[in-house]
């Protein structure tokens, strides 16, 4: 390359604006195959911060860039913040803040910018390499118990076309531990019926097979061949779909999920907490962290790991099976009206006696 081209490029990457990279990276980012939510988050993430800049009026020039401008911008994010601004549909919510793990992947956008931005040779250096990922609360998920699972699926009548896909679909996404998106993307041609297996397209286009248990398989073959509705067009194979023949979204399965948590009382329910429920009941029931891998579709063993401190249930049916106080019939005394009860532990009373009076 010559003196004079290597100027020029110089001199265009010195010029060069934050609104056009945001562009080119968004580019790349979609020819390297990322899903269409994941440029959605690129796209509000990185043009959140250009505003950030624009409001401080900051030059929005590649070359004026500093890290001090990112920490700036993520402590403004862990403060009262106005939630929405500029969305299409939602109003915006003045004081809301972000919970932590927003807040993380800000950062953690930010500073795959600057990686991108080093290697396409725009800066000799990842000029964010240094910017602080904020810590995360290490919060318990509190799964559905068995008797809320139990609450959850008699609430559903199963006679009616939605009572039929709505438990298709509970018993499917809590037996499978599939997303509420893999779950819309199913189709028919890839569900093997004398298998019990099915195939999904999972998250970065990874292909892979999940198995699915007698009664959820038996409670989908119901509804595929009794209530699910023609498709409306010959190309639709999808398993689910709307009362037109449409295949369903994912928005129309969060407000499934919505209506159930209120008829059944168990108002916490959603679509992801029936995956970690999945999780939770495949450790409790003996299985291993490997095979749970891989039927739920992580990369790594990494975030498997992490239903194992979610397995709580396991640990508080253990200890009712085998308490060591339970277990050594210890008696203990309590005060009854004017009575003492001795009684031994997990058993009736063995004997009372009056007590003495003044």
């Amino acid at each position: 390359m010559s003196r004079k081209s290597e100027f020029l490029r110089k001199n265009e990457r010195m010029e060069i604006t934050l609104p056009t990279l945001l562009e080119y990276y968004t580019t790349s980012k979609k020819v390297a195959g990322c899903s269409p939510k994941t440029l959605i988050a690129i796209r509000s993430v990185l043009g959140r911060f250009i505003r950030f800049l624009q409001s401080r009026d900051h030059s929005l020039k590649l070359c004026d860039l500093t890290i001090e401008d990112a920490r700036e911008y993520m402590a403004s994010l862990q403060g009262p913040i106005t939630k929405y601004e500029g969305h299409k549909f939602n109003r915006p919510i003045e004081g809301a803040t972000y919970s932590p793990q927003t807040v993380h992947s800000h950062a953690r956008i930010l500073r795959a910018f600057s990686n991108w931005l080093n290697a396409e040779g725009y800066i000799k250096k990842p000029i964010l390499e240094r910017l602080e990922l904020p810590k995360l609360p290490k919060t318990k998920i509190a799964v559905l118990s068995p008797d809320e699972i139990q609450q959850v699926i008699h609430s559903i009548n199963p006679g009616t076309f939605l009572g039929a896909r709505l438990l298709a679909m509970v018993l499917l996404l809590l037996d499978s531990g599939i997303r509420a998106g893999e779950l819309v993307s199913l189709k028919l041609a890839d569900v093997d019926w004398e298998r019990g297996v099915f195939k999904i397209m999972g998250k970065g286009s990874k292909e892979r097979f999940v198995p699915v248990g007698a009664t959820a398989k038996q409670t989908l073959l119901r509804y595929a061949q009794t209530f699910r509705p023609p498709p409306a067009r010959d190309d639709i194979d999808n398993v689910f779909l709307s009362v037109d023949g449409y295949p369903l979204t994912v928005n129309a399965v969060v407000h499934s999920m919505s209506r159930l948590a209120k008829s059944s009382g168990v108002t916490r329910l959603h679509a992801h907490l029936l995956r970690h429920t999945c999780g939770v009941q495949y450790l409790v029931g003996g299985g291993d962290t490997k095979s749970l891998q891989m039927f739920l579709g992580h990369a790594s063993a990494a975030m498997t790991h992490h239903y194992e401190q979610l397995t709580d249930e396991h640990m508080l049916a253990q200890h009712r099976k085998f308490s060591p106080v339970d277990s050594l019939g210890v008696t203990y005394r309590r005060f009854s009206k004017g009575k003492i009860v001795a009684q031994r532990s997990g058993s009736k009373a063995l004997a009372t006696s009056d007590m003495g009076t003044k």
